[in-house]
């Protein structure tokens, strides 16, 4: 303790001698740099805030050293890093220790959720009649030729085949067949990707870029034809808020990194998901010039654009600026994409839905495709009570994908109209360019989709019945010819 006093003592004795040695130079910048805010420390000499590590949170301001950090109370857990203050276990999961990163539920089957602090059931499990406990899920032996579903459902030709009709397929006539190994209904491939054919394979699909900075604050930057515009700012954080710790924004997890942010409109058919262009709702946060814009900002007097843009306090910046207004409006309407879509996507990418208060998406918990077990679906459940509840329901939800594995969406609207993503480990890439595919049999087994095999089956009474049935003829049988040949025998010996 005396060694660290010693050192803090030299280096305010070091800023007072550059102070005298620099002049107001000096004193002027050690002025401008900005507080270290809560959950960061800022060690003396760096201007690059730190998070506070999991497992602890960072309650003031201005700290210059990792022990400002202090340890989760047991009881309370802390997810991620950057935290300002501990988060409690909730009413059901525990945690007798301190400084960790999650909380421990009581029951078997049951995933700690650390966006909400839950107990819930994992894959495999449901639950109980009480609805405080979990038990094994239980599927029928499927018998008969009939084939499961993704739910586990066992279904015939006739039955694949209206449902695939009714309920998957855009139309009836659309419906091609069905796939016994994957359980997935086989329609037209949609037009998007086979419209736009080698324009889908030759341009990236990303037009966005998520930039994280060292100090928390965040820029989402666009580029399209060899042009780039940018904006940050608080109005970002509605598009990429942290939902496990309610006023804070995704980058406060993610310092200095940059994630591909991918689109996905959500409409009465489905999820549309976007190889090229933007929806309009997004491109409103980027500026829009003419050349009568580009003239006007040269005189000086580019103040005059975007007002409503300047008004909500966005910081924006330009870098190549459109020639002309129709190139604007032409891309607005050019967007091409695939409709309810296999996505094939790397770690820390983002997906960004548009949602309403009719369509949003759901996180199908019971279908079978699905692969985390640990996964934190909470945002879902949340998006849910801010679309049906809130007198301002979001126009936007971002997801990031953290752990690799398959997640299966659902849409609120049509639970039969489903958006597959398949995360990629670390090292690991996507089989060709997308990241979105028709959901088509050929391109759910290259992103390595596959139905759970592992299924806890229901006794099969008829087969069983029919054991024990042939178990006591075979019996009685047996117990027949011996009292038959024990008879004969005994009028045998009878004649001698």
């Amino acid at each position: 303790m005396l060694r660290r006093c010693r050192c803090e003592s030299f280096r305010w004795l070091s800023a007072v001698l550059l102070s005298l040695v620099h002049g107001n130079n000096f004193s002027q910048q050690f002025q401008e740099r900005p507080p270290c805010q809560p959950g960061f420390y800022c060690p003396l000499g760096s201007f690059t805030p730190v998070p506070c590590p999991k497992g602890t949170y960072g309650p003031i301001a201005g700290a210059v050293s990792t022990d400002s950090c202090l340890k989760c109370p047991p009881h309370h857990y802390c997810p991620r890093t950057g935290l300002s203050a501990s988060l409690p276990c909730g009413p059901v999961a525990q945690q007798p220790l301190s400084g960790q990163e999650a909380c421990v539920c009581p029951g078997e089957g049951q995933s700690f959720q650390t966006s909400d602090g839950q107990c819930r059931c994992t894959i495999g499990y449901q639950p109980a009649n009480q609805g405080d406990a979990c038990v094994h899920k239980l599927y029928d032996v499927c018998r008969d030729g009939k084939t499961r579903t993704q739910y586990g459902d066992c279904l015939d030709r006739y039955q694949w085949s209206l449902q695939c009709r009714q309920q998957v397929c855009q139309s009836a006539e659309d419906y091609r067949g069905y796939d016994g190994e994957l359980g997935l209904c086989v329609c037209r491939e949609p037009p998007g990707r086979a419209a736009c054919a080698s324009l889908c394979r030759t341009r990236p699909a990303s037009e966005l870029e998520l930039h994280c900075q060292s100090s928390g604050d965040m820029e989402l930057i666009w580029s399209y034809d060899g042009q780039v515009s940018s904006v940050s700012g608080s109005v970002l954080e509605t598009f990429f808020k942290q939902w496990d710790s309610p006023g804070t924004s995704l980058c406060g997890s993610y310092l200095n990194s940059s994630h591909a942010v991918y689109i996905v409109q959500t409409t009465e058919a489905g999820f549309f998901g976007l190889l090229d262009g933007l929806p309009k709702e997004v491109q409103q946060l980027f500026p829009v010039t003419t050349q009568q814009d580009t003239q006007s900002s040269a005189e000086g007097d580019s103040d005059v654009l975007w007002k409503d843009v300047e008004a909500a306090n966005i910081s924006l910046v330009r870098r190549e600026i459109n020639s002309s207004r129709s190139n604007e409006e032409a891309r607005e309407t050019s967007l091409n994409g695939v409709l309810n879509p296999t996505t094939c996507l790397h770690l820390s990418d983002v997906l960004l839905f548009t949602v309403d208060t009719r369509h949003y998406p759901q996180y199908d918990l019971d279908n079978l495709y699905n692969t985390n077990g640990d996964f934190d679906w909470g945002a879902f459940r949340q998006l849910t009570e801010e679309l049906t509840l809130s007198w301002t329901p979001p126009s936007f939800f971002a997801v990031v994908f953290s752990q690799p594995g398959v997640y299966v969406f659902t849409l609120s609207s049509h639970r039969h109209k489903h958006m597959y993503v398949r995360v990629m480990p670390a090292g690991g890439q996507c089989y060709e360019p997308g990241p979105f595919f028709p959901t088509i049999p050929r391109h759910v087994t290259r992103v390595g989709i596959s139905r759970r095999r592992n299924l806890l089956l229901r006794p099969d009474w008829l087969v069983t019945g029919g054991l024990l049935f042939g178990a006591v003829v075979i019996l009685c049988s047996c117990v027949t010819l011996l009292v038959s040949e024990h008879t004969q025998n005994t009028n045998t010996l009878q004649g001698f």
